[in-house]
C-alpha cells in the first residue's frame, strides 16, 4: 500500500489532533484538583470518602434485616420429595401378625403451607425494631456526613494556612537577606563589628529552615486533604481561596444547644436506637406466650401395595414451650440490658457533645477576638520594624534592635494566619456538632453590643 505526500500530510494532522485531544483531556482531568475550593472540596468529601460510603452501605444491610424479619408476616410454602425402601417382613402397624403384604416401595410429594397467626407479637416488633434501626442508620450517614465535611473544612485551612506560612517565610527570608545586605557593608566599611555580621547572617540562615519547613508543611497538608477527600494516592490536588477579612460573633450558647438537641443527627440516632431496644425487648418477651398457626399440606403419594393415591392435611397447630433451658428469660435480660445501656450511652453522649460545642463556640471566639488582636500588633511590627531599620541605616539603631523587630513581625504575621485559621475550624466545628444546614437557617449571629 502506498501513501503519497498529501495523504501522510492528512494522517499527521489526525494523530496531531487526537494527541493534543487526549493531553487536554488529561490536563482538564488534572485540572479538577488544582483549583478547589471549599464547596469543590465538600463535594468530593461526600462523593469518596470511604468512611462516609461504608455509613450508606450499612443502610441497604439494615434495609435486608427489616424485609427479613417482614418476611415472618407471610405464609411459608415447603415442597418436599421423597422416595424410600422398607423391609416387607417387618412388623404392621399394630404389632400384630398378619398374611397381608406390606409395601417396600414408597415416594411422596407434597407442598406445605404454615402460616403464623400468633406468635406473642414478635413478629410485628421485630418488624418495627428493624424499621427504627434503618432509620437510625439514615441519622448515623447525617452525623458521619457532618464529621467529614468537618474534617474537609479543617484540612482545607490547614492547607491554607501552611500556603500563608509560606508566603510569610519567603517574606521573612527577603527581609533578612536585605538586612545581611546592609550589615555587610557596614561592616566593610568598619561600622559595626564581625559579630553584628555574624548574627544577621544567622537569622538568614534561620529563615531559610523555616521556608523549607513551611514547605513541607504544605506537602502534609496536601496530602492529609486529599486522604480527608478519599482521592487515589498519585492524584495531586491543590485548594484556592483567602482566609476571612469580616469576622461575625458566635451566637449564643443557649440558643447553640437547643438547636444542636433538635437537629444534631447522633441525638436523633439515640432517640431512635432506644425506641428500637425497647422493641426489642417486647419482642423477647413475645417468647413467653404461645405460637398459633394453620399448617396445611397437599401432596401425591405412591406405594407398591396400594398404589398412588392423593392426600391434603389442615389443621391449627399451637406451640407452647414448656421449658427450655432459661433461653427466653436470658434473651429478655439481655435485650433490657441493652436498652439501659443505650440510655447511660444518651446521657453521656449529650454530655459530651455540650463540651464539644462549647469548644467549639470558645474558639471560635477567641479566634475572632484574637484576629483583631493580631492585625493590630502586625501594623505596630510592621512600623517598629521600619523605624528601627531606617534608625540603622543612619547609624542611629544597633543590629539587635532591627534583628528582634524582624522576629516580632514575622511571629505577628504567623499569629494573624493561625488565628484566622481557627476562627473557621471553629465555626465548622459548631456547624458540625448543630446538625450542617440548621447552623445556617435556624442561628443568626448576634449583634455585638447587645
Amino acid at each position: 500500500m502506498y501513501f503519497t505526500r498529501k495523504k501522510l500530510s492528512t494522517l499527521g494532522f489526525a494523530a496531531a489532533a487526537i494527541f493534543f485531544l487526549l493531553a487536554g483531556d488529561l490536563t482538564a482531568s488534572e485540572k479538577v484538583y488544582q483549583a478547589l475550593s471549599l464547596d469543590d472540596c465538600l463535594a468530593l468529601a461526600r462523593e469518596k470518602n470511604p468512611t462516609l460510603g461504608a455509613a450508606r452501605e450499612r443502610v441497604r444491610e439494615l434495609m435486608a434485616d427489616y424485609e427479613a424479619a417482614r418476611s415472618q408476616f407471610f405464609p411459608k410454602l415447603t415442597l418436599i420429595s421423597y422416595y424410600q425402601r422398607l423391609e416387607t417382613d417387618r412388623l404392621s402397624p399394630g404389632g400384630a401378625a398378619t398374611t397381608q403384604n406390606l409395601f417396600g416401595r414408597e415416594g411422596l410429594t407434597s407442598l406445605i403451607g404454615k402460616q403464623i397467626v400468633f406468635d406473642g407479637l414478635q413478629t410485628y416488633y421485630n418488624t418495627k425494631a428493624a424499621t427504627l434501626g434503618r432509620k437510625a442508620q439514615h441519622q448515623e450517614v447525617a452525623r458521619t456526613a457532618e464529621e467529614v465535611a468537618f474534617l474537609a473544612t479543617e484540612a482545607f485551612y490547614r492547607l491554607l494556612e501552611a500556603k500563608e506560612d509560606v508566603r510569610v517565610a519567603e517574606t521573612a527570608l527577603q527581609e533578612r537577606r536585605e538586612f545581611l545586605e546592609i550589615t555587610e557593608a557596614f561592616f566593610r566599611a568598619g561600622k559595626v563589628t564581625r559579630v553584628d555580621a555574624f548574627k544577621a547572617r544567622s537569622q538568614v540562615l534561620e529563615a531559610e529552615q523555616g521556608l523549607v519547613e513551611a514547605g513541607n508543611a504544605v506537602r502534609l497538608a496536601r496530602e492529609i486533604l486529599a486522604r480527608t477527600l478519599g482521592l487515589e494516592d498519585k492524584v495531586q490536588i491543590d485548594i484556592r481561596g483567602k482566609l476571612p477579612r469580616t469576622l461575625v460573633a458566635a451566637p449564643n450558647f443557649e440558643a447553640l444547644w437547643q438547636q444542636t438537641e433538635k437537629n444534631n443527627p447522633e441525638i436523633k440516632r439515640l432517640k431512635l436506637e432506644i425506641a428500637q431496644s425497647q422493641a426489642l425487648v417486647k419482642a423477647a418477651q413475645g417468647g413467653y406466650f404461645p405460637e398459633v398457626s394453620l399448617q396445611g399440606s397437599v401432596g401425591v403419594r405412591h406405594r407398591d401395595v396400594g398404589g398412588t393415591k392423593d392426600e391434603w392435611l389442615g389443621g391449627v397447630f399451637m406451640e407452647f414451650p414448656f421449658f427450655e433451658g432459661g433461653l427466653t428469660k436470658a434473651q429478655v435480660t439481655k435485650a433490657a440490658s441493652q436498652y439501659r445501656q443505650l440510655l447511660e450511652t444518651q446521657r453521656e453522649r449529650l454530655d459530651a457533645l455540650r463540651v464539644e460545642l462549647m469548644s467549639g463556640w470558645k474558639l471560635q471566639e477567641d479566634a475572632r477576638k484574637g484576629v483583631a488582636a493580631s492585625r493590630q500588633n502586625v501594623v505596630a511590627t510592621e512600623e517598629a520594624y521600619q523605624s528601627a531599620l531606617a534608625l540603622y541605616r543612619v547609624g542611629k539603631a544597633v543590629g539587635l534592635d532591627v534583628l528582634t523587630a524582624e522576629l516580632e513581625l514575622t511571629r505577628a504575621r504567623l499569629g494573624l494566619i493561625s488565628y484566622q485559621v481557627a476562627y473557621e475550624i471553629g465555626r465548622a466545628k459548631v456547624r458540625q456538632i448543630i446538625g450542617g444546614s440548621a447552623a445556617e437557617t435556624e442561628i443568626k449571629p448576634r449583634q455585638e453590643g447587645k
